[in-house]
This record gives C-alpha cells, sequence and structure tokens, in this order.
C-alpha cells in the first residue's frame, strides 16, 4: 500500500478544482491562527474518534498564507456572500479561530472551541436562555444538548461529557501529536451489537486505529498517517493491509508527469478475499484478478482545457497506470471483465456499455460508458493503461530520474519502502489558476450572477496563483512497522 497521490487524480478536473479550493481554505481558516492550551486535554477520556485543531494565530508560518487570502480579495468575498445570504452566521466564520477539539464517544459527543470576538458575540445571542454559573461556565441545556461559555471558550456536549468536563473529569490525548490530528478507533461494542457475519465482523476488529497528524516547520510541513492493524481477528485482510518483503515498481524509471505514485497491493489475494466476504450476504459477485501481481505505479500527467460546455472530460482524469501480471493473456481478459461491469454501471440501461473502438498504435482502445475511452497495452510481467489521449500521448515522455527535484528527494526515501509518492504541489495549483476561468462555471453552475462569478473567478486566480508559488515539491512514503502501516509526508513551502 502506498500513500495516497495528492497531485491531480482521476476526478474530473470541476471536482478536482473544488476540492482542492475546499482543502486550501480549511488550511487557511483553521490555519491562520503556536500551540497556546491544548483544548483536546479539555475533553473527557474514553474517546473513539476525535479532531484536533491548534491555535495558530501567531505563528510565523502562517502569516504569508494569511496575507495572500486578505491580498487576493477571497476573504473580502466570502465575508460578503455570507453576509447576504446567511446574514448573522456569516458572524461564525471564526468560531474555530483559536483552536478547535472534538471528542466522539460510543454513546456522544464533546466539542470545544476558542471563537474570536465577533464570533463569540453570534454564539452568545444564539445560545439557550437561563444560562447558569457552574464551576466557573455559564452553562445551558438545550434539546439533549449542553452548552457552556467561559471568558474565551465555548463547549457543545452530549449532556453526560458536559458534566465530566465540569466535574474536570478531563485529560483526553491524542495517539499522535501535531497542529491538526484525526484519529479514529472501531468502536467495537458497537459492531458486537450489529451481529454481523463472523467473517465480516473479524474484518472490522482487525481495523484497530486510524491516526493523522500535520505538523509545521520551517521547510513547510510534514504529515504522517497511520492504520494500527490487530492480526490475531482476520489474518488474510491483515496479510492484505501490511505487505511484507514486497518491492515496488522504480518510479525513477517511469514517464515524467505532474506526479508518480508507486506501491504495492496483492490485487489477486484481495480480490479473493472480497468474494468471499461478500458471500456472507449471498453477494455472488467473483472479483477474479488471480493474473494480476502486487507492483503498480501511476502517473498523472498534465490535460487539455476543459471544453466551454464541460463535455469532452474523461472521467477517468490524465493518468498512466502500470500494473504487474503474472499471466498477461489472462490479466486481459480479467481487466475486461471487470471494465464492463464498470462500463454497465456508468451507462444508462439499454444504450450498451463496454464497446471496443480502433487503437492507437500498439494500445488497445475501449470505450467505458460514460467513463470514456480507455487504452491498454500488455508488455513483459505488466499492463500499461492510459486513462485519456493526454495519459497515451505521455508514455515516452522523459524519466523521472532527469527530474532534478526527484533526484533531490528520491534520497529521503528509507530502504524497505512500500512506495513513494511525488510530485510538485506549485505545479498543481498554477495550472488550476490558469484553468479557472473555464472549469469554475462548469463547477458551480448557474448558482451566481455573471458578475459575481467573475468576482470569485478573479480572486480564487490570484489566490491560486500566490499558493503556487509558495509550495513546492513533495514526497510521501509507505512503510510497515510492527503491525502498523505507516505514510509519511514532506511538503515544501515557502512561508
Amino acid at each position: 500500500m502506498n500513500p495516497t497521490d495528492t497531485q491531480r487524480s482521476g476526478q474530473p478536473r470541476g471536482l478536482f478544482y473544488l476540492t482542492r479550493f475546499a482543502g486550501l481554505v480549511f488550511l487557511v481558516l483553521s490555519l491562520s491562527q503556536a500551540f497556546a492550551q491544548n483544548l483536546l486535554s479539555l475533553a473527557p477520556t474514553g474517546a473513539v474518534a476525535g479532531l484536533s485543531v491548534a491555535d495558530l494565530r501567531n505563528s510565523r508560518y502562517t502569516r504569508g498564507i494569511v496575507a495572500d487570502w486578505q491580498q487576493s480579495g477571497m476573504q473580502r468575498f466570502l465575508q460578503q456572500q455570507l453576509r447576504a445570504q446567511a446574514a448573522e452566521e456569516s458572524d461564525l466564520i471564526g468560531i474555530a479561530a483559536g483552536g478547535l477539539a472534538a471528542a466522539l464517544y460510543s454513546d456522544g459527543f464533546f466539542v470545544v472551541a476558542r471563537p474570536d470576538a465577533r464570533a463569540m458575540q453570534a454564539l452568545r445571542r444564539q445560545a439557550p436562555r437561563n444560562l447558569k454559573p457552574q464551576n466557573g461556565w455559564q452553562v445551558g441545556t438545550e434539546q439533549e444538548a449542553m452548552f457552556g461559555f467561559s471568558r474565551d471558550l465555548v463547549f457543545v456536549a452530549a449532556p453526560k461529557y458536559g458534566r465530566l468536563f465540569l466535574q474536570n473529569r478531563r485529560g483526553l490525548q491524542a495517539p499522535i501529536q501535531g497542529e491538526i490530528v484525526l484519529w479514529g478507533a472501531v468502536p467495537l461494542e458497537l459492531v458486537r451489537q450489529f451481529n454481523l457475519p463472523p467473517r465480516t465482523q473479524g474484518a472490522a476488529q482487525t481495523l484497530r486505529r486510524f491516526s493523522y497528524a500535520l505538523r509545521l516547520n520551517s521547510s513547510g510541513y510534514t504529515d504522517e498517517m497511520r492504520l494500527e492493524v490487530n492480526p490475531s481477528a482476520d489474518p488474510a485482510l491483515a496479510a492484505i493491509l501490511l505487505p511484507r518483503n514486497l518491492r515496488p515498481y522504480d518510479a525513477a524509471t517511469l514517464p515524467s508527469g505532474l506526479s508518480v505514485s508507486t506501491g504495492v497491493l496483492e490485487l489477486n489475494r484481495l480480490g479473493r478475499y472480497l468474494t468471499t466476504l461478500l458471500r456472507e450476504f449471498d453477494i455472488r459477485q467473483n472479483f477474479d484478478l488471480s493474473a494480476f501481481g502486487s507492483r503498480y505505479a501511476t502517473v498523472t500527467v498534465q490535460g487539455p482545457p476543459p471544453a466551454p460546455d464541460g463535455r469532452g472530460e474523461n472521467l477517468l482524469g490524465h493518468s498512466l497506470i502500470y500494473w504487474e501480471v503474472s499471466n498477461p493473456g489472462a490479466a486481459e481478459g480479467q481487466l475486461r471483465d471487470l471494465l464492463s461491469q464498470i462500463a454497465d454501471f456508468s451507462t444508462p440501461q439499454g444504450q450498451g456499455g463496454l464497446k471496443d473502438l480502433p487503437g492507437e498504435g500498439d494500445f488497445k482502445a475501449v470505450e467505458v460508458g460514460f467513463g470514456g475511452a480507455i487504452y491498454y497495452k500488455l508488455e513483459p510481467g505488466r499492463i500499461v493503461i492510459a486513462t485519456s489521449k493526454a495519459a497515451l500521448g505521455a508514455v515516452n515522455n522523459k524519466p523521472w530520474s532527469e527530474n532534478p527535484a526527484f533526484q533531490r528527494y528520491r534520497d529521503r526515501v528509507p530502504a524497505g519502502a512500500l512506495g513513494l509518492t511525488f510530485g510538485d504541489q506549485g505545479d498543481v495549483l498554477r495550472d488550476s489558476a490558469r484553468q479557472i476561468g473555464d472549469s469554475l462555471p462548469q463547477t458551480i453552475g448557474g448558482e451566481l450572477d455573471t458578475k459575481t462569478q467573475q468576482e470569485l473567478t478573479k480572486a480564487l486566480g490570484d489566490f491560486m496563483t500566490r499558493l503556487g508559488n509558495r509550495f513546492g515539491p513533495s514526497l510521501s512514503y509507505g512503510v510497515v512497522e510492527g503491525n502498523t502501516l505507516i505514510s509519511r509526508g514532506i511538503y515544501e513551502v515557502k512561508w
């Protein structure tokens, strides 16, 4: 298994821009603020999942991005739109300005935040009436939720956990540390209540805990994602999640593009496992992937600008996919079976499914319903798939070994890594900024008038260009340590 490719994936471009923008807005709004009080430690212990966003208002790392957000006009535009459409709710933008912590329990929840002054005023106006002083807080209950206000903090919780908090029964700690932290464990008591079939229940108990942390530093930021596995619950699933003694393709030999990702996944074993698991629910779906090996790689490339009417966009993106095969002939048949199922799912009933098209050079071509055309060819020991003509044209690009930034970063990947992902975030952001004028109308449709749409296009394009000039190369890689699958990432940012 390898880390998620942080560059352009198989999403349609409109969706790509929207999700990229949403992520950046989250970064700005939540990170536009050095650790003060650890809000998470205020929550009662025993949570099965949690989220923590630190107070970074005085961090030297985020000041530049905050300035970009303001100078681009995005802050002004967003405030104007919220005030026009949401009135008082626009004041709540700063609800987590000084940090936020949330905890989820098997029987309740607890959330505490440090709002800015304006958001705190708005919250107080909407608070339940007849708040009463309790242990230094003004507390009230409404619709099975408890609310509490102090001078600079506010909490909302299920009454049980609000009472524990007010009794000073606190001290929750995250399993991982960082400015942004997210984690979750499978609530086993809840799983047992569902009376799942034995294999399915074992699978749920195999996933012990997921955790993620993002940490800022002078060069940019790092992140770490951990998946803790319990092998005794389902050894077969654990073997799939924790591949050992497997080595990925050498990314340096693959064609260059926007990004490259390599990894290992025993597809044949996964196919058998899913087939068996579904039978517990009387679903006779056979995932026969026995001809495929364990190594794979993807290269994402630059695609053409979107058409003005939004048509012609390749729904599967612009990627080259390499997958190891043990039996080329059987692998082709299994691939076509899989594509046929996808085509049937993505094509209106009665209008056909998988269709053969004229080939392109030594690549065969098929139409996969609304997914567009797919090109593939068999090579010794592997199959190569191109998800668009743009991807097909990148087959003979110069290799990643000739990319100076890739050469500089690849030495950071430890021996025995299960895979890596490398790309330049700045390139993607600048390209997105160039395309925003064409893609934004397709994304938002007719929800905004022409003038407002133009204002948003100008501000968002300016902001993404500014970010593109700050963000640089990124590298992430996957390793197995004990019974934990770990992804670690390094991201370069000119703060």
